[in-house]
């Protein structure tokens, strides 16, 4: 063969040797980023183009692209072959958005933008599990070219909030009571209660669940037992309920297992005791009393009783009477009865005899009742108050006597003496009777009732008998009720 330009020619013997039977290699796809070596065959030495060195490694930006490679025999022949490099795109492998969970949260991480999926940190892909701390998991995709992409996920554990509702308590029946939990952001409680605002106690034993939320959403619950403690069931006794002041009146407590019991009286009244208190009314009106006692576990009872104790004032009895001094001859007695606020009475006249219930009686006393005497009116209230009156009565036996002013000592057995004849009125232990003649002299003297003068005179009374005629006589006696003498003279005739 000649070479182009040439302008003489000269007769060679060539020998000709074959051409070398290049080899590119076969075809070849790679993921983008994936190094790939072209390596020739079938001749001595390589040259390839786009700057590929044969058998070195090299990165491939695009692609399909065809690279051609020129071999070069021992004897300097000259063939080519070409091989075509297709990179393929890595898949967009995601691992999904980063998540926030509460611990104990299961959670499931799916991949996706490849065929199949592998995640480290033993997680499975699209299979839940429970994570305990907050983690990246990283996941690896390959798609049906078998590239090979990656993605990050975060999954940050939130911790449960730990929620306090409060210690158990015991309240009173009717109390109101707060519920105010810890722990948490907000909170929500079952049976309708607000946190932190007052409700009033159920009527039994409740137990309250409160479910907190945290900041980041995370939910926690609790719960507190509100143990109902029943209010006491106050009662009392009192020994009277009604009366006449100053009454006193002892109130008894029947409340059992109580303590601090406090009496309060509407007359102004406080007592403390549990026991049985006393207290005295002073004033007339009704009266309310109340007792408020505390039980073991701090609950409070009350008990009012309106009108409980009426008392009264005493009545005030008085009366008046129409004599203070009575004989025996005329004994009768007229009181008025002058009391104020009484409604029944009882009279008492100091004489033994029957009691009068009369308003204003009238009373005859026995003729032989002769002295001092206490009368006495009880007056009666409403209630049974009581009130006396007092008053004495003067009862003078009458002085009655009699005197003959004749006699006749003539043994005939009648009228045979002269003395005075008393009915009542003296005192027969102090008596004096004398005689007088005409001129004066003692003739007679006696200091016994019962023993009469008989006409006769002398030292002895008996030495001779007396004329005819009228003689002066003088008695000189005590009256029996009050010790005063008395002196009465007359004359008498003597008759025989």
């Amino acid at each position: 063969i000649l070479p182009t330009g040439c302008d003489s020619v000269a007769n060679v013997t060539l020998a000709l040797n074959p051409l070398p039977a290049v080899n590119a290699g076969v075809d070849q796809a790679v993921c983008t980023g994936v190094a790939t070596t072209l390596t020739a065959t079938g001749a001595a030495a390589y040259i390839w183009n786009n700057g590929v060195t044969n058998g070195v490694p090299f990165t491939q930006a695009i692609g399909p692209i065809t690279y051609t490679v020129t071999g070069t025999s021992a004897a300097g022949c000259v063939n080519t072959d070409q091989v075509v490099v297709t990179v393929n795109p890595l898949p967009i492998v995601a691992a999904g958005v980063d998540q926030a969970v509460c611990a104990g949260t299961a959670v499931t991480l799916s991949g996706s933008g490849a065929s199949t999926y592998i995640w480290n940190n033993g997680v499975t892909n699209a299979v839940a599990f429970t994570p305990i701390a907050t983690n990246t998991y990283t996941v690896t995709g390959t798609d049906v070219n078998g590239c090979v992409n990656t993605d990050q996920v975060v999954v940050t554990v939130n911790p449960i909030p730990v929620v306090f509702a409060g210690n158990d308590i015991s309240i009173c029946n009717q109390q109101t009571l707060t519920l105010s939990a810890t722990g948490a952001s907000v909170y929500t409680w079952d049976n309708g209660i607000t946190n932190g605002t007052a409700f009033n106690a159920p009527l039994t034993t409740t137990t309250y669940t409160v479910t907190g939320t945290s900041t980041d959403g995370c939910i926690n619950t609790d719960q507190v037992v509100i143990e109902i403690a029943p209010i006491p069931v106050v009662s009392f006794t009192q020994d009277v309920t009604s009366g006449c002041v100053p009454l006193t009146v002892n109130f008894i407590n029947s409340t059992p297992n109580v303590t601090n019991c406090i009496w309060t009286i509407s007359d102004g009244t406080i007592l403390t005791g549990c026991g049985t208190v006393t207290n005295t009314f002073a004033q007339a009106g009704c009266f309310d009393v109340t007792l408020t006692t505390t039980s073991a576990n701090g609950c409070v009872g009350s008990l009012i009783v309106n009108n409980l104790i009426c008392t009264e004032e005493s009545p005030i009895a008085s009366f008046s009477q129409s004599e203070f001094i009575i004989s025996s001859i005329n004994p009768t007695v007229n009181f008025n009865n002058s009391s104020i606020g009484d409604v029944d009475y009882r009279w008492n006249f100091g004489d033994n005899t029957p009691l009068s219930t009369l308003v204003s009686p009238s009373h005859n006393y026995p003729e032989n009742f002769i002295g001092n005497y206490m009368i006495e009116l009880i007056a009666y209230s409403e209630f049974g108050c009581t009130d006396t009156a007092y008053s004495f009565i003067q009862i003078n036996e009458e002085l009655i006597f009699y005197l003959p002013n004749t006699f006749t000592p003539d043994g005939d057995m009648f009228n045979q003496t002269f003395q005075p004849v008393f009915t009542s009125g003296f005192d027969p232990y102090d008596f004096t009777l004398l005689i007088f003649n005409r001129w004066g002299e003692v003739i007679f003297e006696s200091h016994n009732s019962e023993i009469g003068w008989d006409g006769t005179y002398g030292s002895n009374y008996n030495q001779g008998l007396v004329q005819d005629g009228t003689y002066t006589w003088k008695i000189e006696f005590k009256l029996r009720q009050n010790d005063e003498r008395k002196i009465v003279v007359g004359h008498v005739n003597l008759v025989r």
